[in-house]
């Protein structure tokens, strides 16, 4: 009944894990408070006070208002978030984005129009793991910052974005 292996069949492989496929999904509406552990990909649109960890992409959506520290592996902003954040890959700052608090990531996206008050923090042993397939070691320009930022440069950088300037003398 409970054995995964069926008369005849062979038993799942490893891309049938449940980590693989598994989705959970809190949407508007909902309310969590408390401690939240997710395998798989991840979608928030409700609210959530505590502690997110998600073992592969978190999203959180336009609607969410989230107030929590979050640790996952990718992590995708849309909505309010307030909170630290570490990811082990990527965080993006989507252009509808409310964000306060600090960011743990080897790399960070801002998108314009994103709301980001706090620090991050770019562990550059995950950078150099990063780098270390690219061919060149020279420094990487970086939009946000408008400049360039060589990796033993990223240990700390200070942002504090609350939406484009632009500044034209016609």
């Amino acid at each position: 009944m409970f054995n995964p292996q069926k008369k005849g069949g062979t038993s799942p492989g490893k891309k049938d894990h449940p980590k693989d496929y598994a989705v959970t999904i809190i949407t508007s509406g909902c309310h969590f408070s408390g401690k939240l552990y997710c395998k798989g990909s991840t979608r928030i649109g409700g609210k959530v006070d505590g502690e997110i960890v998600s073992e592969g992409l978190l999203i959180i959506e336009e609607e969410a208002n989230i107030s929590a520290d979050v640790k996952a592996e990718d992590i995708v902003v849309q909505g309010h978030l307030r909170g630290t954040v570490e990811a082990h890959g990527k965080v993006e700052l989507s252009p509808t984005c409310v964000f306060e608090g600090d960011i743990i990531t080897p790399v960070l996206v801002v998108q314009e129009g994103a709301q980001f008050n706090g620090r991050t923090t770019m562990d550059p042993s995950r950078i150099m793991d990063r780098q270390a397939t690219r061919d060149d070691d020279k420094a990487y320009s970086t939009p946000v910052l408008g400049g360039t930022i060589s990796p033993d440069e990223m240990t700390n950088v200070d942002l504090s974005l609350h939406g484009p300037e632009i500044n034209a003398n016609l």
